[in-house]
């Protein structure tokens, strides 16, 4: 059978998805994997993306190159981009509302994140424009979560008639910086985007390697890639935006496994853990990483293609 999506034929060969999970900064790495998969003329029909993976998937989408996407990267000044909603000042104001209200939750007085991502947007924002997920010259999903309902959001390409994931919701015309903003909004550290009366956060609190929604797209055949948390011990948890962001990679840890496992045919874990997290200096090592992991897989994702 063949699909037509955004206007282009999937046909009758074995169609490929790749699916990138969150991961932080490593998520650096899948820029090394796409490159592998290039140099080796591995065709991707299908590409989908949660928080990290997200980003690098909705670039090669829209036709960035691993190259080109390296350039980004190099050209980006982390600090620039962390607009603190919460400063000192504001941890006294609220500590003092806490008191004189007298209420014995602390948290619930505080703001709902660390940092409000109005400039991490505008960065998205200039990399994709006003192109929605209909526009991408490969099909695309992207992962996010509803809190007020507990819903999967999926911004996507058009499906399949018939084709649908329990609890989940599904979005055509979104703005792709809009949808990735929703995908990258770690619970508690940036503040959850707001999105047709929905409060979207990080989509890997449910769905960290987003294999499911490609099946669902049409993919015959999915390679995973996986930079999520697997037991390795992590001494990083200084601050409280390390500890909750080590939590959701906890939680989502045995989720991760077990939807792997149903529709993952390849799963590729570069390992990254033991590399500076904490800022761009060791990029090239990440992109390294990824590759690498990719190269030793290559004769079985080749045979994905017979």
């Amino acid at each position: 059978m063949i699909v037509t999506i955004n206007n282009l034929q999937r046909g009758l060969r074995p169609k490929i998805g790749l699916a990138l999970s969150g991961g932080g900064l490593r998520g650096i790495s899948h820029i090394g994997v796409l490159k592998a998969l290039n140099d080796h003329n591995i065709p991707i029909d299908y590409i989908a993306g949660t928080s990290a993976g997200a980003i690098v998937a909705t670039m090669y989408a829209c036709g960035y190159s691993p190259q080109q996407m390296q350039a980004v990267i190099h050209d980006i000044d982390i600090p620039n981009l962390i607009d603190l909603k919460v400063t000192s000042a504001d941890l006294f104001k609220h500590g003092f509302k806490w008191l004189m209200s007298g209420k014995f939750r602390f948290w619930s007085v505080l703001p709902t994140g660390l940092i409000k991502g109005e400039k991490i947007e505008n960065l998205l924002a200039k990399l994709w424009h006003q192109r929605t997920i209909r526009e991408t010259k490969i099909p695309l999903a992207i992962t996010a979560v509803d809190i007020i309902s507990a819903d999967t959001v999926f911004f996507t390409s058009p499906l399949p008639p018939n084709r649908a994931i329990p609890n989940a919701r599904y979005y055509h015309n979104a703005l792709l910086y809009e949808a990735v903003r929703a995908s990258i909004s770690i619970p508690g550290v940036f503040f959850p985007k707001k999105y047709r009366g929905m409060t979207l956060v990080d989509g890997a609190v449910k769905n960290n390697l987003p294999t499911d929604i490609l099946n669902h797209m049409g993919a015959n055949k999915i390679i995973a890639i996986d930079l999520g948390y697997s037991g390795q011990p992590n001494y990083e948890t200084n601050s409280v935006g390390e500890i909750l962001m080590h939590c959701i990679e906890i939680m989502g840890r045995e989720v991760t496994l077990i939807k792997s496992e149903q529709y993952a045919d390849i799963i590729i874990r570069p390992q990254a853990y033991d590399l500076n997290q904490k800022n761009l200096s060791q990029a090239n090592e990440f992109i390294k990483r990824g590759y690498h992991a990719t190269i030793n897989k290559m004769n079985e994702i080749r045979d994905l293609l017979l």
